[in-house]
Protein backbone atom coordinates (compact mmCIF):
# COMPACT_ATOMS: atom_id res chain seq x y z
CA UNK A 1 0.00 0.00 0.00
CA UNK A 2 0.90 3.15 -0.72
CA UNK A 3 0.90 6.51 0.98
CA UNK A 4 0.82 9.73 -1.11
CA UNK A 5 0.60 13.28 1.35
CA UNK A 6 -1.18 15.95 0.40
CA UNK A 7 -0.44 18.60 2.48
CA UNK A 8 -1.25 17.19 6.15
CA UNK A 9 -3.59 14.47 4.67
CA UNK A 10 -1.91 11.30 3.85
CA UNK A 11 -4.00 9.13 1.27
CA UNK A 12 -3.49 5.83 0.99
CA UNK A 13 -3.61 3.93 -2.60
CA UNK A 14 -2.56 0.42 -3.86
CA UNK A 15 -0.92 0.23 -7.27
CA UNK A 16 -0.80 -2.89 -9.20
CA UNK A 17 -0.40 -4.61 -12.72
CA UNK A 18 2.12 -3.11 -15.65
CA UNK A 19 3.70 0.02 -14.65
CA UNK A 20 3.05 0.97 -18.15
CA UNK A 21 -0.33 0.25 -18.94
CA UNK A 22 -2.78 2.83 -18.33
CA UNK A 23 -4.37 3.32 -14.93
CA UNK A 24 -7.45 2.16 -14.40
CA UNK A 25 -8.47 4.60 -11.33
CA UNK A 26 -11.05 2.71 -8.71
CA UNK A 27 -12.82 5.03 -6.48
CA UNK A 28 -15.00 3.07 -3.51
CA UNK A 29 -18.57 4.20 -1.81
CA UNK A 30 -19.26 5.72 1.39
CA UNK A 31 -17.92 3.36 4.21
CA UNK A 32 -15.63 1.28 2.01
CA UNK A 33 -12.21 1.19 0.78
CA UNK A 34 -9.90 0.12 -1.78
CA UNK A 35 -10.72 -3.96 -0.50
CA UNK A 36 -14.09 -4.03 -2.28
CA UNK A 37 -12.70 -3.44 -5.62
CA UNK A 38 -10.42 -6.80 -5.20
CA UNK A 39 -12.25 -9.14 -7.83
CA UNK A 40 -12.32 -6.19 -10.31
CA UNK A 41 -8.84 -5.58 -9.46
CA UNK A 42 -7.90 -8.59 -10.73
CA UNK A 43 -9.64 -9.14 -13.85
CA UNK A 44 -7.94 -5.96 -14.93
CA UNK A 45 -4.33 -7.07 -13.97
CA UNK A 46 -5.04 -10.44 -15.98
CA UNK A 47 -6.21 -8.24 -18.63
CA UNK A 48 -2.75 -7.12 -18.46
CA UNK A 49 -3.85 -2.88 -16.97
CA UNK A 50 -2.37 -0.90 -14.02
CA UNK A 51 -5.00 -0.45 -11.50
CA UNK A 52 -5.04 2.19 -8.69
CA UNK A 53 -7.34 1.56 -6.06
CA UNK A 54 -7.53 4.34 -3.96
CA UNK A 55 -8.97 5.06 0.21
CA UNK A 56 -10.66 8.18 -0.05
CA UNK A 57 -9.90 10.67 2.70
CA UNK A 58 -11.62 9.06 6.33
CA UNK A 59 -11.74 5.39 5.14
CA UNK A 60 -9.75 2.95 4.89
CA UNK A 61 -5.93 3.41 5.65
CA UNK A 62 -6.22 7.18 4.33
CA UNK A 63 -6.45 9.71 6.87
CA UNK A 64 -9.71 11.72 8.25
CA UNK A 65 -10.16 15.01 7.28
CA UNK A 66 -11.11 18.99 8.75
CA UNK A 67 -13.60 18.40 5.79
CA UNK A 68 -15.19 15.82 3.43
CA UNK A 69 -16.82 18.57 0.86
CA UNK A 70 -18.13 16.77 -2.29
CA UNK A 71 -14.93 19.31 -3.63
CA UNK A 72 -12.14 17.59 -1.52
CA UNK A 73 -12.82 13.82 -2.28
CA UNK A 74 -12.63 15.56 -5.80
CA UNK A 75 -9.35 17.38 -4.99
CA UNK A 76 -7.78 14.44 -4.01
CA UNK A 77 -8.49 12.11 -6.89
CA UNK A 78 -6.80 14.78 -8.97
CA UNK A 79 -3.65 14.48 -6.27
CA UNK A 80 -3.60 10.63 -6.47
CA UNK A 81 -4.10 10.44 -10.43
CA UNK A 82 -0.76 13.42 -10.37
CA UNK A 83 1.61 11.11 -8.43
CA UNK A 84 0.67 7.77 -10.69
CA UNK A 85 2.68 10.17 -13.21
CA UNK A 86 -0.29 9.67 -15.89
CA UNK A 87 -1.52 11.83 -18.51
CA UNK A 88 -5.10 10.01 -18.69
CA UNK A 89 -6.58 7.25 -16.83
CA UNK A 90 -9.79 5.32 -17.40
CA UNK A 91 -12.30 5.11 -14.04
CA UNK A 92 -14.52 2.82 -12.51
CA UNK A 93 -16.19 4.20 -9.25
CA UNK A 94 -19.23 3.97 -7.24
CA UNK A 95 -21.78 6.37 -5.24
CA UNK A 96 -19.95 8.62 -3.29
CA UNK A 97 -16.68 7.52 -5.18
CA UNK A 98 -18.05 8.20 -8.54
CA UNK A 99 -19.60 12.00 -7.32
CA UNK A 100 -16.28 12.30 -6.46
CA UNK A 101 -15.14 11.27 -9.73
CA UNK A 102 -17.51 12.98 -11.91
CA UNK A 103 -16.69 16.74 -10.71
CA UNK A 104 -13.10 15.88 -11.48
CA UNK A 105 -13.69 14.61 -14.85
CA UNK A 106 -15.72 17.63 -15.12
CA UNK A 107 -12.73 19.98 -14.00
CA UNK A 108 -9.93 18.52 -16.17
CA UNK A 109 -12.06 16.49 -19.03
CA UNK A 110 -8.98 15.41 -21.29
CA UNK A 111 -7.12 13.21 -18.23
CA UNK A 112 -10.19 10.52 -18.24
CA UNK A 113 -10.51 7.95 -20.94
CA UNK A 114 -13.78 6.27 -20.00
CA UNK A 115 -16.17 6.02 -17.25
CA UNK A 116 -17.78 3.90 -15.24
CA UNK A 117 -20.20 5.29 -13.01
CA UNK A 118 -21.77 2.74 -10.57
CA UNK A 119 -24.98 4.00 -8.42
CA UNK A 120 -24.23 7.54 -9.17
CA UNK A 121 -26.33 9.63 -6.75
CA UNK A 122 -27.15 12.91 -8.86
CA UNK A 123 -27.42 16.02 -7.69
CA UNK A 124 -30.71 17.95 -7.08
CA UNK A 125 -31.57 20.31 -9.76
CA UNK A 126 -34.17 21.97 -8.06
CA UNK A 127 -37.00 21.59 -6.03
CA UNK A 128 -38.71 18.63 -7.28
CA UNK A 129 -35.78 16.82 -7.27
CA UNK A 130 -35.00 18.05 -3.69
CA UNK A 131 -38.41 16.76 -2.72
CA UNK A 132 -37.32 13.24 -3.34
CA UNK A 133 -34.80 13.41 -0.93
CA UNK A 134 -32.18 10.90 -2.75
CA UNK A 135 -28.98 11.77 -0.62
CA UNK A 136 -27.10 8.37 -0.17
CA UNK A 137 -28.33 6.01 1.90
CA UNK A 138 -29.01 2.55 1.84
CA UNK A 139 -31.97 0.59 1.67
CA UNK A 140 -33.19 -2.41 4.30
CA UNK A 141 -31.79 -5.20 1.79
CA UNK A 142 -28.27 -3.25 1.30
CA UNK A 143 -28.27 -3.23 5.22
CA UNK A 144 -27.98 -6.42 5.78
CA UNK A 145 -25.97 -7.14 3.12
CA UNK A 146 -23.77 -4.32 4.37
CA UNK A 147 -23.71 -6.40 7.60
CA UNK A 148 -23.01 -9.45 6.06
CA UNK A 149 -19.55 -7.75 4.16
CA UNK A 150 -19.35 -6.35 8.18
CA UNK A 151 -18.71 -9.75 9.26
CA UNK A 152 -16.48 -10.70 6.90
CA UNK A 153 -14.11 -8.14 7.54
CA UNK A 154 -15.33 -5.46 9.60
CA UNK A 155 -12.22 -2.92 9.27
CA UNK A 156 -13.46 -0.53 6.20
CA UNK A 157 -16.54 0.34 9.30
CA UNK A 158 -13.84 0.50 12.23
CA UNK A 159 -11.55 3.14 9.91
CA UNK A 160 -14.89 5.00 8.36
CA UNK A 161 -14.74 8.42 9.72
CA UNK A 162 -19.02 8.87 10.91
CA UNK A 163 -18.78 12.56 10.33
CA UNK A 164 -18.96 12.30 6.49
CA UNK A 165 -22.36 11.31 6.24
CA UNK A 166 -23.80 14.37 7.84
CA UNK A 167 -21.72 16.48 5.46
CA UNK A 168 -21.98 14.67 2.76
CA UNK A 169 -25.86 14.64 3.14
CA UNK A 170 -25.65 18.25 3.57
CA UNK A 171 -24.94 19.19 -0.23
CA UNK A 172 -27.29 16.80 -1.19
CA UNK A 173 -30.00 19.12 0.31
CA UNK A 174 -29.68 22.29 -1.60
CA UNK A 175 -30.00 22.63 -5.84
CA UNK A 176 -26.99 22.57 -8.02
CA UNK A 177 -27.98 22.82 -11.63
CA UNK A 178 -24.37 23.65 -12.11
CA UNK A 179 -23.55 20.07 -11.83
CA UNK A 180 -26.12 18.98 -15.01
CA UNK A 181 -24.18 21.60 -16.79
CA UNK A 182 -21.03 20.15 -16.43
CA UNK A 183 -22.04 16.74 -17.42
CA UNK A 184 -23.74 18.31 -20.62
CA UNK A 185 -20.04 18.74 -21.23
CA UNK A 186 -18.13 16.19 -20.52
CA UNK A 187 -16.98 14.11 -23.33
CA UNK A 188 -15.58 11.04 -22.03
CA UNK A 189 -17.87 7.68 -23.15
CA UNK A 190 -19.17 6.74 -19.70
CA UNK A 191 -20.99 3.64 -18.73
CA UNK A 192 -24.12 4.57 -15.63
CA UNK A 193 -24.65 1.17 -13.64
CA UNK A 194 -28.04 1.13 -11.71
CA UNK A 195 -28.69 -0.95 -8.98
CA UNK A 196 -32.10 -1.05 -10.51
CA UNK A 197 -35.88 -0.78 -8.29
CA UNK A 198 -33.52 -2.84 -5.37
CA UNK A 199 -31.49 0.95 -4.65
CA UNK A 200 -32.82 3.78 -2.73
CA UNK A 201 -31.51 5.58 -6.38
CA UNK A 202 -34.70 5.75 -8.81
CA UNK A 203 -32.79 3.99 -11.82
CA UNK A 204 -35.08 6.80 -14.17
CA UNK A 205 -32.58 9.46 -12.53
CA UNK A 206 -29.53 8.16 -13.26
CA UNK A 207 -31.04 6.83 -16.84
CA UNK A 208 -31.40 10.96 -17.13
CA UNK A 209 -27.66 11.11 -16.13
CA UNK A 210 -27.26 9.32 -18.80
CA UNK A 211 -29.01 10.95 -21.20
CA UNK A 212 -27.37 14.00 -20.14
CA UNK A 213 -24.07 12.54 -21.33
CA UNK A 214 -22.74 13.37 -24.88
CA UNK A 215 -21.39 9.82 -25.05
CA UNK A 216 -23.63 8.08 -22.13
CA UNK A 217 -24.47 4.75 -22.16
CA UNK A 218 -26.88 3.12 -19.31
CA UNK A 219 -28.02 -1.02 -18.10
CA UNK A 220 -29.59 -1.93 -15.39
CA UNK A 221 -28.56 -4.90 -13.03
CA UNK A 222 -31.21 -6.02 -10.47
CA UNK A 223 -29.00 -5.81 -7.09
CA UNK A 224 -29.81 -2.64 -5.10
CA UNK A 225 -26.97 -0.09 -4.15
CA UNK A 226 -23.69 -2.37 -4.37
CA UNK A 227 -23.97 -4.02 -7.87
CA UNK A 228 -20.39 -4.93 -8.05
CA UNK A 229 -20.58 -6.70 -4.62
CA UNK A 230 -23.86 -8.62 -5.25
CA UNK A 231 -23.80 -9.32 -8.80
CA UNK A 232 -19.83 -9.39 -9.47
CA UNK A 233 -20.15 -11.37 -12.80
CA UNK A 234 -22.48 -9.20 -14.63
CA UNK A 235 -21.16 -5.88 -13.55
CA UNK A 236 -17.25 -7.01 -14.41
CA UNK A 237 -19.04 -8.22 -17.85
CA UNK A 238 -20.14 -4.52 -18.26
CA UNK A 239 -16.73 -2.92 -17.07
CA UNK A 240 -14.81 -4.56 -19.37
CA UNK A 241 -17.00 -4.62 -22.45
CA UNK A 242 -17.51 -0.77 -21.62
CA UNK A 243 -13.61 -0.62 -21.39
CA UNK A 244 -12.73 -2.75 -24.06
CA UNK A 245 -10.76 -5.30 -22.59
CA UNK A 246 -10.36 -8.96 -23.15
CA UNK A 247 -9.02 -11.62 -20.25
CA UNK A 248 -6.97 -14.19 -21.88
CA UNK A 249 -8.33 -17.06 -22.84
Amino acid sequence: MQVVTRGSLELAVRTSGPPTAVPVLLVHGMGGDHTTWRAVARALRTAGRRVAAVDLRGHGRSGRAASYRLDDFRDDLRFVVDDLGSGRVDVIAHSLGAQAAVRWAMAEPDRVGRMVLEELPPMPRDDADLAEDIEPTASAVDRVRGLLALAADPRPFLRFDRRIPAEVGAEFKQAEPSWWDGLAGLAAPTLVISGGDRSFLPPHHLQTVAETLPDGGFTTISAGHSVHRDRPREFLDAVLAHLDVDLPG
